[in-house]
């Protein structure tokens, strides 16, 4: 399933990125080298209707393009699936093409307002599209980035080693399909390509998160152990017990911490144990109600899985190297929300 998805997207964003690469040359190419005229919409001889729509196309264009970004790489879910080339060259030259745009609109051609009507609708239409764009797409940003203050949250030390993807994560439902478990997480390890799994895509262990290590976030004990339901069979969830195998762990103030989806027969620690952080809780197996192996995080109000009267609580983690888009950044107490790549 998503070595097919990859055959498409990866060659659609590719054709699309040739696609603003070509605007941008044609619009060099009709500025500069056939040399129009343009004239700058605060000159009064522009006319107040083109000033404002100007203005307008000037506010609403980063806006729409910010909005774009954000809904394709990070509430989609799973863009790991892109090459990262393919990903950063797409971000890249359509980010060229807003910039050369919005310096475009803050001029218009000399001979537009005596141009066919059509032409002039045209122009009226783009800035409305831009306009639509802004309000649709903007606002979504303003309400799935934020998260929690830190002093509302849980800090963790990170339960895995290595690169991972956080899946659904974040604090709204835009990031996160965690409806009954909000603020949950779900990691995918990274493979050396980029990639969370490895072709054929047939089997459990073509996935690179398969019998990582899962570590103790906190000192605690041991409340609820499962360690003996099977997990080996690819995209075949049980929907009769969703977590599958699992450690619950006394974190302390009433907190629990719980990790799901582990190898069965593969748990060393057992009910009443204390553990220190770093130390082994189990391994990411296929357990549970789960598609393809992957690791499920939150932190909890009881000491079982019992989900009668479950609360869950916005965590942070310490300290890790995250990448969010395009750029790696050291952050500490921060969170995570979809497709934030990160490592300790």
């Amino acid at each position: 399933m998503f070595t097919q998805a990859e055959t498409v997207l990866n060659p659609l964003f590719l054709t699309l990125t040739v696609l603003f690469l070509t605007f941008i040359g044609l619009r060099i190419r009709g500025v500069f080298f056939k040399k129009k005229s343009r004239t700058p919409i605060w000159k009064k001889e522009t006319g107040l209707s083109y000033r404002i729509w100007g203005m307008v196309k000037t506010v609403s264009l980063p806006m729409m393009a910010a909005g774009i970004i954000y809904f394709l790489f990070i509430v989609l879910i799973f863009t790991a699936i892109l090459h990262t080339y393919v990903k950063t060259l797409f971000i890249l030259i359509f980010s060229a093409w807003v910039l050369l745009e919005i310096c475009m609109s803050l001029s218009i051609p000399e001979n537009l307002p005596r141009t066919p009507v059509f032409r002039r609708i045209i122009h009226f239409i783009t800035v409305l599209v831009c306009l639509a764009g802004a309000v649709l797409l903007c606002p979504k940003i303003i309400q799935s980035y934020p998260f929690p203050a830190e002093s509302e949250c849980v800090l963790l030390d990170l339960p895995v080693r290595g690169e991972w993807l956080a899946g659904h994560a974040g604090a709204t439902e835009l990031t996160n399909a965690h409806f009954r478990n909000r603020y949950a997480i779900d990691c995918l390890k990274i493979g050396p390509e980029g990639r969370f799994f490895k072709e054929p895509e047939e089997d459990v262990t073509d996935f690179y998160s398969y019998g990582e290590p899962v570590y103790a976030p906190a000192d605690g004990q041991i409340t609820e152990v499962v360690d003996e339901l099977p997990g080996d069979v690819f995209g075949e969830p049980d929907t009769d017990h969703p977590g599958g195998n699992y450690v619950i762990l006394d974190i302390g103030n009433g907190k629990y911490f719980y990790v799901a989806h582990l190898m069965k027969d593969r748990i060393p620690v057992e009910e009443g144990q204390v553990v220190q952080r770093g130390d082994i809780l189990g391994y990411v197996g296929n357990s549970g109600n789960t598609s393809f192996p992957h690791l499920h995080i939150h932190v909890q109000n009881k000491p079982t899985a019992d989900p009668e009267g479950r609360i869950t609580y916005p965590f942070r983690f310490k300290t890790m190297l995250r990448k969010r888009l395009l750029f790696w950044l050291g952050v500490s107490n921060a969170a995570l929300i979809r497709n934030d790549r990160f490592h300790e």
